[in-house]
Parts: C-alpha cells; structure tokens; sequence
C-alpha cells in the first residue's frame, strides 16, 4: 500500500500543475516549510509548501534566484537544480531531482586525497556560483556577533559546557572588536553551504547545489566557514593538526582554491567559523559524539 501523504500534501498534489504526481514520502516538516519526495511524469521530483510571511513572494524569489545562480554556474559540470513548476498563490515550488549523491556520503568514505580533491572540487563551484555579484563592502561583526549571543540565550540544558562556551563568546567579542570596518567581499553565494546541499555525480562529474538560500549578497566567507564547521562536527575523531579549529587537510584543501578567497578575508573567515561552530553545538543537545568534536574544534580555536 502506498504511503499516505499528509493532508495538506496531499491537496497540493492534486494541482492541476501536477497532474498525476504520486506522493513518496516527507523529508522535512518545519514551521517555515514543508519539503516532500514526488514522482512528477515518472521521475524523481522535491515539492517545497513555504508556509512564512508571503508565500508567494518567496516562491517567486526562490526561483529567481535558482535561475540567476544557472546563469552564474553554467549548468554544464556546475549546476544548480531548477524549478519544474511554480504555483506562488498556493506556496509551491516543484525541483527537479539532482544527480548523484549528497557530498557528505562520499566525503564520509573518501580517503584523504580523494576528500582533498572534492572539497577543493566544492571550492571551485562555489567560486564560479560567487564570481559574477561578487563586490567589495564593509564587515559587520555585530550582526554575526549578537546572533551568536541570541541562540546562546535560547539554549537550554545542563549538557552545555559553560565554561567553554563564556570563552568562546569572550573570543568572538574581542575578535568582533578588530574586524569593525574591515573590508569584506561580498557575492550572492549558496547561503547554506554544508556537504548535504551539494550533490557529486562520480559518472558525470557534475557538481549540483540544492537548498539555495535567498539571494542576498553575504560575505564570501560565510558560506566556507559553514561548510568547514559542518564538517568538524562529523570527524570519525578530532584531527591532530589544526588551523582555527579546523582540520588543517580540510581547511587547506577548501581555502586554497586559487581566487575562492582573498588572503585579506582569512580574519574574517576565522571569525565566522568561530561563530558556525556555536552555532552547532548549540543545536545538537541529542547528538553527544557530534557535540564533542565541535567542543573540541571550539577549544582549538580559540587557542
């Protein structure tokens, strides 16, 4: 018997956009979205319900910048999954399937050159997806610096290190001091840039993002220091040798991709990691194995 979607699933579904779509299964259910597995004309599809503010609004900007980032990237071996249909009075936007798998599968079981080779293969595409909007502005620090003092005031239980965590927070503050004014390059990036969000295809070599995040110009640090942050989080152990925390073989490997990052943003870059990584510890109170590798990294980063 085929799996029952839920009800407001299931009335999308029946658009008449969609016609003969078949509901897979749910893969995410938060309060700003609804994420779904479909089968649209017999092959593999993702349907997005936003549920935030205007719907509609962000379904039209959610596709505007999936074909802005096209355009950027080529669609050729660096692509971006595109909008199959579009239905912004009823929240819904319908993606195609990317091909492959999640780099986090593969850089799970690569060996140390191979993973190398793929978070410098990431660097690449991120670099071709910024290089067009990419521009020169000014660092606010305080901004980065007050969202880490919010979710450290929401974060709840006795599993937190708070000793660790008022040093952190001591370091991103005198950190934050020294980076005001700061010239920053900016671009319209991925803007959740992590190993889940950025698809390998091993038969095509065909790199294809997924989940892209508005269309704001961020800081093009933002999205290495995310993607690096996630990354320590999952070590099979904590790296002997680092570099702001970071495994030194990852950090290298990402940052070293000629024209991906200028030397003047490594401040900037390292301020961010630290503030990523507090942000994930934070958020896994039931993940104790994953919560340590990031009190580790923190702790390496500050010194």
């Amino acid at each position: 018997m085929p799996p029952r979607p839920p009800n407001v699933v299931r009335l999308k579904v029946d658009l008449p956009q969609l016609a003969g779509a078949q509901y897979v299964r749910l893969l995410r259910d938060r309060p700003m979205h609804m994420v779904c597995e479909i089968r649209l004309h017999g092959k593999p599809a993702y349907l997005k319900l936003f549920r935030n503010g205007d719907p509609a609004d962000t379904v039209r900007r959610t596709e505007a910048r999936l074909h802005e980032a096209a355009q950027a990237l080529g669609q050729g071996q660096d692509a971006v999954v595109l909008p199959l249909h579009s239905v912004p009075d009823q929240g819904v936007l319908v993606l195609e399937a990317a091909p492959g798998a999640p780099s986090a599968t593969v850089l799970a079981s690569a060996r140390a050159t191979r993973r190398a080779w793929l978070l410098g293969r990431i660097g690449s595409w991120l670099l071709r997806l910024t290089a067009p909007s990419r521009e020169r502005g000014t660092f606010g620090p305080r901004f980065w610096l007050t969202m880490a003092e919010e979710r450290l005031l929401t974060a709840e239980g006795d599993w937190i290190d708070r000793e660790l965590v008022a040093g952190h927070m001591a370091q991103l503050r005198a950190e934050a001091f020294q980076l005001r004014g700061a010239s920053v390059e900016r671009a319209a990036s991925h803007g959740d840039l992590t190993p889940d969000n950025i698809f390998w295809d091993e038969t095509t070599g065909r790199m294809t993002g997924i989940d892209m995040q508005g269309g704001a110009m961020i800081p093009v640090a933002l999205d290495i220091a995310r993607l690096l942050a996630w990354l320590e989080g999952r070590r099979p152990s904590p790296a002997a040798e680092t570099i702001d925390g970071i495994a030194a073989a990852d950090f290298d490997a990402l940052v070293s991709v000629p024209g991906l990052l200028a030397e003047d943003q490594r401040p900037i870059l390292r301020f961010l990691i630290g503030v990523m990584m507090l942000g994930y510890y934070l958020y896994c109170p039931r993940q104790p194995r994953r919560r340590g590798l990031l009190a580790e990294a923190m702790r390496n980063w500050i010194r």
